[in-house]
C-alpha cells in the first residue's frame, strides 16, 4: 500500500492511498486467472473526515484475484490527513465537504489515472462508493466512459435525502433533527460555506438534495453490484423492495448481497462480513456464480 499526494489544477492537494491486490497471491483462484485482465478499482469514501488509511490494506482481504490483480485508488477529500481519525474535522474540511467538490476532485483524479492505461490489458473500470460515497459513484460512472462496473456498499439504495426522510417517520429521535433540516433549507443564508446544520455547510445539504439518486441509477445500463447488512441502523427495513419497485433492475446485471445481522460496516456481534463481500465482489468481477448471501 501507498499513500500518496495529487495536486489539482487549481493548486490544492489530497492524499491518496493505492493498492493492489492478487498479484503476488499464491491460491488457485489467482493462477486461473486470465492475466489480460485487470480490475482498477476507484472507491469513493464515506461522509466525515477520517481517513481510509486507518483501516488499510485490510479493508480488501478477500479480494484476492479470482478476476485478475486489482488496483485500488482511494482519493481522499480534501484536508483529511493520511491517517486521521476524523474525530476533529478542521473548518476548511466542512467548507469543501460538498458534492460538487467531491465530484470535480473525483473526476480530476480518475481521469488522471486512466490516461495511464496500459494497452495491453482489459481494464475493468469499477467505481465503488461506501456509504455517502454511493451518491457520488453513478454520477462519477455515468460521466467516465471507461466505467464498466458499480459497487455501492453500505447504502439504502436510495437518495440520502430520501432515506434520511424515511428513517426519521421511523424513529422519533430523528424526526426533530428532520424538521430543523428542512426549516433551515426553506432559504440561503449569506455565507453556505460557513453556516452549519448539524456540523455540515448549507451547502453541504443544499448539494446532496439536488442529487437526483435513483434517475442516476436507472440511467447506469452496466452491472451493479449492492451490499448492505440488515441490521444497519442508517438503511430503512424496505430498502430492497423500494429499489426494486423503482428502479426495476435488470436481473443480468443487479446482484444483491444483504448480509444477516450486519451493521454498517458489515459486522454482525458474531461475524464479519467485509472480506465475505470482497470474495463476492472478486466472483462477480469474474462473471463467477453467487453464492449465498448474494443473489442475482
Amino acid at each position: 500500500m501507498q499513500s500518496l499526494s495529487f495536486r489539482f489544477a487549481d493548486g490544492a492537494y489530497a492524499s491518496y492511498f493505492y493498492l493492489d491486490k492478487g498479484e503476488h497471491s499464491q491460491n488457485s483462484f489467482v493462477q486461473a486467472a486470465d492475466a489480460s485482465f485487470e480490475n482498477w478499482i476507484f472507491v469513493v469514501g464515506g461522509s466525515g473526515c477520517a481517513s481510509m488509511g486507518r483501516y488499510l490494506p485490510g479493508y480488501f482481504r478477500g479480494l484476492e484475484g479470482e478476476s485478475g490483480v486489482s488496483r485500488l485508488w482511494l482519493l481522499q477529500k480534501r484536508h483529511v490527513g493520511a491517517q486521521d481519525d476524523g474525530s476533529d474535522c478542521s473548518s476548511a474540511f466542512v467548507q469543501d465537504d460538498h458534492f460538487s467538490r467531491w465530484h470535480a476532485d473525483q473526476l480530476e483524479f480518475i481521469r488522471f489515472q486512466l490516461a495511464q492505461a496500459p494497452s495491453n490489458k482489459t481494464i475493468r473500470v469499477v467505481m465503488m462508493g461506501i456509504s455517502e460515497g454511493a451518491e457520488l459513484a453513478p454520477v462519477l460512472a455515468l460521466a467516465l466512459p471507461a466505467a464498466t462496473h458499480l459497487v455501492l456498499l453500505a447504502h439504502s439504495g436510495d437518495g440520502a435525502m430520501g432515506t434520511y426522510q424515511t428513517l426519521a417517520r421511523a424513529y422519533a429521535h430523528m424526526h426533530s433533527g428532520w424538521k430543523q433540516l428542512q426549516a433551515a433549507l426553506s432559504s440561503t443564508p449569506s455565507d453556505p460555506d460557513r453556516s452549519l446544520i448539524h456540523g455540515r455547510s448549507w451547502r453541504y445539504w443544499s448539494e446532496i438534495r439536488a442529487v437526483d439518486h435513483l434517475s442516476n441509477l436507472r440511467a447506469w445500463k452496466g452491472p451493479v453490484l449492492w451490499a448492505y447488512g440488515d441490521a444497519d441502523a442508517l438503511i430503512p427495513k424496505d430498502a430492497q423492495a423500494k429499489l426494486q419497485q423503482i428502479v426495476k433492475p435488470v436481473p443480468a446485471q443487479w446482484r444483491t448481497c444483504v448480509f444477516p445481522g450486519a451493521d454498517h460496516g458489515l459486522r454482525s456481534p458474531d461475524h464479519a462480513y467485509l472480506p465475505d463481500l470482497m470474495w463476492q465482489l472478486d466472483r462477480w468481477l469474474a462473471a463467477a456464480p453467487p453464492l449465498d448471501p448474494c443473489q442475482d
